[in-house]
Protein backbone atom coordinates (compact mmCIF):
# COMPACT_ATOMS: atom_id res chain seq x y z
CA UNK A 1 0.00 0.00 0.00
CA UNK A 2 1.40 3.41 -0.99
CA UNK A 3 1.85 6.09 1.61
CA UNK A 4 -0.46 9.09 1.49
CA UNK A 5 1.59 11.98 2.86
CA UNK A 6 0.91 15.69 2.85
CA UNK A 7 2.99 18.63 4.00
CA UNK A 8 0.86 21.17 5.84
CA UNK A 9 1.45 24.86 5.25
CA UNK A 10 -0.06 27.47 7.55
CA UNK A 11 -1.03 30.93 6.36
CA UNK A 12 0.35 33.19 7.65
CA UNK A 13 3.63 31.32 8.10
CA UNK A 14 4.45 33.17 11.34
CA UNK A 15 1.66 31.82 13.52
CA UNK A 16 1.06 33.74 16.74
CA UNK A 17 -0.95 32.54 19.69
CA UNK A 18 -2.17 35.15 22.17
CA UNK A 19 -2.55 34.15 25.82
CA UNK A 20 -4.25 35.82 28.75
CA UNK A 21 -3.10 35.17 32.30
CA UNK A 22 -6.20 34.22 34.25
CA UNK A 23 -4.92 32.96 37.60
CA UNK A 24 -1.84 32.65 39.78
CA UNK A 25 -0.88 30.52 42.76
CA UNK A 26 2.46 29.70 44.36
CA UNK A 27 2.64 26.63 42.12
CA UNK A 28 1.26 27.71 38.72
CA UNK A 29 0.23 30.50 36.39
CA UNK A 30 -3.05 29.75 34.58
CA UNK A 31 -3.24 30.97 30.99
CA UNK A 32 -6.02 30.93 28.40
CA UNK A 33 -5.63 31.14 24.61
CA UNK A 34 -7.48 34.23 23.36
CA UNK A 35 -6.41 34.37 19.71
CA UNK A 36 -4.67 32.44 16.93
CA UNK A 37 -3.82 34.25 13.69
CA UNK A 38 -4.38 31.19 11.46
CA UNK A 39 -6.15 32.21 8.24
CA UNK A 40 -5.68 29.18 5.99
CA UNK A 41 -4.27 25.66 5.86
CA UNK A 42 -2.80 24.33 2.61
CA UNK A 43 -2.19 20.61 2.04
CA UNK A 44 0.74 19.86 -0.29
CA UNK A 45 1.06 16.28 -1.57
CA UNK A 46 4.33 14.48 -0.75
CA UNK A 47 3.56 11.13 -2.39
CA UNK A 48 1.86 9.70 -5.48
CA UNK A 49 -1.05 8.55 -3.32
CA UNK A 50 -1.44 12.04 -1.94
CA UNK A 51 -1.52 13.54 -5.44
CA UNK A 52 -4.57 11.37 -6.18
CA UNK A 53 -6.31 12.69 -3.04
CA UNK A 54 -5.37 16.34 -3.60
CA UNK A 55 -8.86 17.34 -4.88
CA UNK A 56 -10.42 15.97 -1.69
CA UNK A 57 -7.75 17.64 0.45
CA UNK A 58 -8.32 20.94 -1.37
CA UNK A 59 -12.05 20.68 -0.65
CA UNK A 60 -11.37 20.11 3.07
CA UNK A 61 -8.64 22.75 3.41
CA UNK A 62 -11.00 25.77 3.83
CA UNK A 63 -12.63 23.99 6.80
CA UNK A 64 -9.35 23.25 8.60
CA UNK A 65 -8.39 26.72 9.90
CA UNK A 66 -11.80 27.48 11.49
CA UNK A 67 -11.89 24.02 13.11
CA UNK A 68 -8.38 24.43 14.56
CA UNK A 69 -9.14 27.95 15.81
CA UNK A 70 -12.38 26.80 17.44
CA UNK A 71 -10.51 24.01 19.25
CA UNK A 72 -7.54 26.14 20.35
CA UNK A 73 -9.12 29.48 21.31
CA UNK A 74 -10.45 29.22 24.83
CA UNK A 75 -8.10 26.40 25.86
CA UNK A 76 -6.74 26.89 29.35
CA UNK A 77 -3.67 25.41 30.99
CA UNK A 78 -1.56 25.74 34.11
CA UNK A 79 2.09 26.66 33.59
CA UNK A 80 3.99 25.21 36.56
CA UNK A 81 6.27 27.54 38.52
CA UNK A 82 9.53 26.04 39.80
CA UNK A 83 9.17 27.93 43.06
CA UNK A 84 6.93 30.59 44.60
CA UNK A 85 7.44 34.14 43.35
CA UNK A 86 10.09 35.87 45.43
CA UNK A 87 13.78 36.12 46.08
CA UNK A 88 16.45 35.44 48.67
CA UNK A 89 18.91 38.09 49.80
CA UNK A 90 22.03 37.43 51.85
CA UNK A 91 22.86 40.18 54.34
CA UNK A 92 25.90 39.79 56.62
CA UNK A 93 25.84 36.03 56.09
CA UNK A 94 22.12 35.70 56.88
CA UNK A 95 19.68 34.72 54.16
CA UNK A 96 16.45 36.68 54.09
CA UNK A 97 13.58 35.23 52.07
CA UNK A 98 11.06 37.60 50.48
CA UNK A 99 8.01 35.85 48.99
CA UNK A 100 4.83 37.15 47.41
CA UNK A 101 1.81 36.25 49.54
CA UNK A 102 -1.72 36.23 48.12
CA UNK A 103 -0.59 36.90 44.53
CA UNK A 104 -3.07 38.75 42.32
CA UNK A 105 -2.96 39.36 38.59
CA UNK A 106 -3.58 42.74 37.03
CA UNK A 107 -2.30 44.94 34.25
CA UNK A 108 -0.48 48.23 34.00
CA UNK A 109 0.04 50.08 30.70
CA UNK A 110 -0.94 46.93 28.80
CA UNK A 111 1.56 44.73 30.61
CA UNK A 112 0.98 41.86 33.01
CA UNK A 113 1.29 42.96 36.63
CA UNK A 114 1.54 40.68 39.65
CA UNK A 115 0.89 42.16 43.06
CA UNK A 116 0.46 40.88 46.59
CA UNK A 117 1.83 41.19 50.06
CA UNK A 118 5.50 40.74 50.84
CA UNK A 119 6.21 37.90 53.27
CA UNK A 120 9.67 38.25 54.81
CA UNK A 121 11.30 35.41 56.71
Amino acid sequence: MAAVDFDIEYVPHDLRITFQATGLTDKALTVKVTDLNLDRVVFKPKSAGAVLLKPAADALAPLAAPIVKKKVIGMSSDVPLNKPIGTEITISGQTVSVRLGSPELGSHDGMLMVSGTAVVS
